[in-house]
């Protein structure tokens, strides 16, 4: 268990390392999902969560800001399952 924990913390340090700047936040209306859309060297992107943790993180490459903050829109209002 605590390896599987270990692993879990650094793939989230890598992953932070990869988002540069912090947009936007959307939370649902519970606050139990929550996304944020952030600006990469490689395009905009976004940072998910469920209840509190962190989930899983995309890289919309080739696409614009209002593509990543509808993707973090519709993940919060459950519209987008990861």
């Amino acid at each position: 268990m605590a390896i599987w924990y270990l692993n879990m913390l650094q793939e989230d340090e890598q992953g932070m390392k990869q988002f540069d700047h912090l947009l936007h936040q959307y939370w649902s209306d519970d606050k139990s999902k929550k996304a944020e859309v952030y600006v990469t060297d490689q395009g905009y992107g976004c940072r998910y969560y469920e209840d509190h943790m962190w989930k899983k993180d995309i890289v919309y490459k080739n696409h614009s800001e209002s593509y990543a903050e509808s993707a973090a829109e519709n993940y919060v209002l459950g519209i987008l399952e990861l």
